[in-house]
């Protein structure tokens, strides 16, 4: 009796979520490292330090389709709407992206371990 077990493949969308996720994450601190903190000031260097972490950290959760990472991603992305709303950077695009990362990542939270 041969017994197996097939796994779930990862579905496209996830995987150019993580993909991007954390090309994204390392863009930014290249872009911390070109500016410096003289460019960008110290509370957003430490911002965007914070981001390209969540970023990757989220890309390689994506990646290895864990639950943790889509929520993880969420709490990250209302948290980040709050900051930018506050800061004046606020455009509907900084919404529309995570929107759809979110609900991309829910729609496939079934498949993920």
């Amino acid at each position: 009796m041969d017994n197996k077990t097939t796994k779930s493949r990862r579905p496209s969308t996830i995987t150019l979520i993580s993909v991007l996720a954390v090309y994204g994450g390392i863009m930014l601190f290249w872009f911390i490292f070109q500016a410096g903190v003289q460019g960008f000031g110290i509370g957003n260097t430490i911002f965007y330090g914070f981001g390209g972490i969540m970023f990757i950290v989220c890309g390689i959760g994506f990646w290895l389709m864990k639950k943790w990472a889509v929520y993880l991603y969420a709490v990250f992305a209302v948290s980040n709407q709050i900051v930018l709303l506050l800061t004046g950077k606020w455009t509907v695009m900084t919404l529309v992206i995570p929107a759809i990362i979110v609900f991309v990542g829910y729609k496939n939270l079934s498949k993920m371990s």
